[in-house]
């Protein structure tokens, strides 16, 4: 009997991987409304790509590698990632990106980057809700996630406005006795912000510390 419930789960996340892959690529229409458009990247975007990456590492000096700058952009272009450049849709100019960074996980994860002159402008809301609905359209899936740093408070809104929850936290760079020892090292790091976000995650402000943001959100 387990072996006959196991392939029948394996056989149903075959069928959403395979309706997961039938989204736009290279350089295909996803979708666009009155503000925006949403295209599959494809390589002449490689440039747009990379400048608005670099404007939102944290690791800007990683960019003078071109290792990493190769593996970067294959991050971009890997099978199981689907990412769309975001277009103003009067300007044709491009905006930043969003999409799915892996497809074989269960809950499909939400990325999205703009360039700095181009947000708090409606842009992020617009694109995000575009590419929900559109990826519900075509896959039947609603629910999504999002990871977001503490001190993104424009990205928190951002998911706020889209009917984002609170879904726990999640460690990124640092682990075990390093992040306890980081957690302690910076305590002054908590604000009026963090005790906030502490309450709305249920979890001590230190805690927030060395982790990010699980947000939850069901598209309807």
């Amino acid at each position: 009997m387990n072996e006959i419930f196991s392939e029948m789960l394996k056989m149903s996340e075959d069928l959403i991987l395979n309706v997961r892959y039938r989204l736009p690529r290279n350089g295909a229409i996803l979708a666009e409304n009155d503000f925006v458009i949403l295209k599959a990247i494809s390589e002449d975007q490689k440039d747009n790509i990379m400048k608005v990456s670099y404007e939102c590492s944290f690791a800007k000096r990683e960019f003078e590698n071109e290792i990493y700058r190769n593996y970067l952009w294959e991050s971009f272009i890997d099978e199981n990632a689907v990412y769309y450049c975001i277009n103003n849709k009067s300007t044709k100019e491009f905006i930043g990106y969003c999409g799915v960074k892996n497809l074989t996980k269960e809950i499909p994860e939400l990325v999205i980057e703009l360039l700095p002159n181009c947000r708090k402008q409606g842009y992020g809301f617009q694109a995000l809700s575009l590419f929900m609905s559109q990826f519900a359209k075509i896959t039947g899936e609603t629910l999504f996630r999002s990871r977001i740093t503490i001190d993104n408070i424009a990205s928190q809104d951002l998911h706020k406005k889209l009917g984002a929850l609170p879904n726990g936290i999640s460690e990124i760079f640092l682990h075990g006795e390093n992040l306890i020892e980081y957690q302690m090292e910076n305590q002054y790091l908590i604000d009026d912000n963090i005790r906030k976000l502490a309450a709305d995650f249920n979890v001590e402000p230190i805690e927030l510390l060395g982790h990010v943001l699980e947000y939850i959100i069901e598209w309807k």
